[in-house]
């Protein structure tokens, strides 16, 4: 099947723009519009509710996000209005496993994304007999989407690497989109001198705030600014109203973003526990310098790497800025602009990858063994055609 025919639709949980996964998927969707016939977004919107948007509930641990209850009807509507040759999705959810039981009545091959370190999180929030439930349960479930997807889809080496533990052979390497604005506003020149820096990301354990909160008081003379939402929000606004050279942005919209990273010579990622790490590649497509940990999934992209700044493991961040000081404006601005051509190729190399294992996917339909048959969907794919959906 030519590619330009494909209609895709994209269902996950996460909101999208306010975590990396959902932040995935909605750069993922907006730049393959135009190369395929049609996309469609199924996933809970902030302000305006999505249709298949029902009742939620706090997020355990994180009380600025919520789990949103799928409406299976409004879902099965959509789909059927779109007719896709594939449905994507990124791991457990009630939206994706929802997405996974419909795509199996409707004979839909499913593609399934591995982007985060369910056991790794669990070790970072949980403890002791609930810790290992929780993997337990987590790993479970994972290896019956996987098993029952007609593709499989991850974005590092390590992670890829989980899979093949589970039982999956071939799991498909992708890179990372980024988002339109990051690639089609002009950039702004960089001179290579380190003075304003930056973290964008969830304000939670697993991406060591704290190591950048400290960074700023024993840098006065550096400005700071943090960009993003989380459990550790309340850290950041207590230690903001005491210090003159950190500044605090809260949530904000991608445009936001765009020129936030525009406005700073550097941009920290000091995460524990990161999957892939999309704001780094972000800000490089923005000529802008960006240190990582050793923990980030960038790291394991060698086309990315002389754009990358990495701390070293028995490194503070104070010792890496210091690091990165030492080296000639040159060096660091050399760095930069090849971060910038560096993160661009990656993006078209990303779309290349992805429309192929679309179209492996796509493939499977027409050897499917079987349409689950059940009266449950069939009563809602009535009531969707009819367009009762209540």
């Amino acid at each position: 099947m030519d590619t330009r025919e494909l209609r895709i639709v994209f269902v996950m949980d996460a909101i999208a723009g306010r975590n990396g996964v959902g932040t995935y998927f909605q750069d993922l969707a907006a730049q393959l519009t135009g190369r395929v016939a049609s996309v469609a977004l199924i996933s809970p919107q902030l302000g305006e509710p999505h249709p298949c948007q029902g009742a939620s509930l706090p997020m355990p641990g994180d009380p600025t996000q919520r789990l949103f209850l799928p409406k299976l009807g409004e879902m099965t509507r959509i789909i059927l209005e779109h007719r896709p040759h594939v449905i994507v999705i990124p791991g457990p959810g009630l939206f994706s496993l929802a997405a996974s039981w419909i795509a199996a009545r409707m004979g839909i091959p499913l593609c399934v994304t591995h982007q985060t370190d369910y056991n790794s999180l669990a070790n970072l929030y949980w403890r002791g007999s609930f810790a290992k439930m929780a993997k337990g349960l987590l790993t479970l479930v994972n290896r019956w989407l996987f098993q029952r997807a007609a593709a499989v889809a991850t974005i590092s080496e390590p992670m890829q690497q989980q899979l093949r533990l589970l039982g999956i052979s071939h799991p498909h390497l992708v890179g990372t989109p980024l988002a339109p604005p990051f690639v089609q506003t002009s950039v702004i020149p960089v001179t290579g001198s380190v003075r304003r820096i930056l973290f964008v990301g969830r304000l939670a354990a697993e991406k060591n705030i704290e190591h950048f909160l400290a960074l700023s008081q024993q840098r006065p003379d550096l400005e700071f600014t943090i960009a993003g939402d989380g459990p550790l929000r309340d850290l950041v606004e207590r230690q903001m109203a005491g210090q003159s050279n950190l500044r605090f942005l809260g949530w904000c919209p991608r445009e936001t973003i765009v020129a936030a990273v525009d406005q700073h010579d550097l941009l920290i990622l000091p995460s524990a526990v990161e999957a892939f790490g999309t704001v780094a590649l972000e800000a490089m497509a923005r000529r802008r310098l960006v240190m990582v940990t050793p923990a980030c999934g960038i790291n394991q992209w060698p086309a990315l790497a002389e754009g990358l700044f990495v701390m070293r493991p028995d490194e503070s961040l104070m010792e890496s800025v210091a690091r990165l000081e030492a080296l000639p404006e040159l060096a660091r601005w050399r760095m930069a602009m090849l971060a910038e051509q560096a993160a661009r190729a990656i993006n078209e190399q990303c779309l290349g990858q992805w429309l192929q294992v679309l179209r492996i996917a796509a493939r499977q339909r027409c050897v499917a063994s079987s349409v689950l048959p059940s009266p449950a969907f069939a009563l809602l794919r009535r009531r969707a055609m009819s367009g009762n959906n209540g």
